[in-house]
């Protein structure tokens, strides 16, 4: 049984270590077996690392309570925390009777002995190790919405400037679709007591449907609050046509001042989403914002 340095599915696991599926979550329930990626879709990715910190308790550099430590999140849910075994992948087989401890021991004692034969191979001079390919998680997809009203009730980093002299910045979030970046702001601003206000279309959004759908995301933050809010959204650096989201620093009280909640958001005002509609040039919005 020889383990690439790739990603694998729970149900793949379960063959490797020969037990069942429902097994494989108690364990992960038990805390027993860790996960190193959460999907935007609830799916469970494990390393090779995680599995033989399973096969082999206490023999690693590092315990599995220190690594999962550095993986957490201060406020923010991240999605490479553990999950309940019925928000991950539905359970389709049955709980097997038969011996799973014996499986799992005969398992561990054939991927020893094939562990050790491998490295009798690779220490061998005439034999050169092939390079390891490492699988990576996909990015998430840009995920067009039409709105942000019903979200309650259901590289080298580029600096550009605002029309307004502002400084703007795009990113791409590791925490999931548009709707779950907008949320997260939410989450974030209000467990730190910090400011936020959507515009453009996101916040126009709030005021009315849109006819069209959009992809990105423009919020006002303060400056200060930027490190925060990169940490906790988990936000890579992007360009503007690959962006999620697009975040506007302004320290000028008359944006946050002014601002309102809707749909349990909050929006800046009609007279400041007007003036950023012009300076934006998203001419294409002021029809709407004169009906809303």
């Amino acid at each position: 049984m020889n383990l690439n340095d790739r990603l694998y599915t729970s149900t793949e696991v379960a063959e490797i270590l020969g037990v069942s599926l429902r097994s494989v979550y108690r364990y992960l329930e038990d805390g027993k077996l860790d996960a190193e990626i959460k999907t935007a879709t609830g799916r469970l990715r494990f390393t090779k690392q995680n599995i033989l910190d399973f096969l082999h308790p206490g023999a690693g550099s590092e315990s599995q309570t220190e690594r999962a430590a550095v993986r957490q999140p201060e406020e923010v849910s991240a999605p490479v925390r553990r999950a309940a075994p019925k928000a991950v992948e539905p359970v389709t087989d049955e709980e097997d009777d038969v011996d799973w401890l014996s499986r799992f021991k005969a398992s561990a004692e054939k991927f020893r002995k094939e562990q050790e034969e491998a490295q009798k191979v690779t220490e061998s001079p005439a034999v050169e190790s092939a390079p390891r390919k490492v699988e990576v998680a996909p990015e998430p997809e840009r995920e067009p919405v039409e709105n942000l009203s019903g979200l309650v009730e259901e590289v080298e980093e580029k600096v550009e400037q605002a029309p307004s002299g502002r400084s703007i910045f795009y990113y791409r979030s590791l925490s999931g679709g548009l709707k779950d970046v907008a949320q997260n702001i939410d989450k974030v601003s209000r467990r730190s007591n910090v400011d936020y206000a959507f515009t453009l279309n996101a916040g126009l959004s709030l005021y009315k449907p849109l006819k069209d759908p959009f992809s990105v995301l423009h919020v006002y933050i303060r400056s200060q609050d930027r490190d925060l809010f990169e940490k906790l959204l988990r936000l890579v650096p992007s360009d503007e046509s690959n962006s999620q989201l697009c975040l506007i620093f302004s320290d000028e009280a008359g944006v946050f001042d002014t601002k309102v909640e809707l749909h349990g958001l909050f929006v800046v005002s009609k007279d400041q989403l007007r003036k950023d509609i012009d300076s934006f040039g998203k001419n294409e919005l002021t029809e709407e914002l004169e009906t809303a």
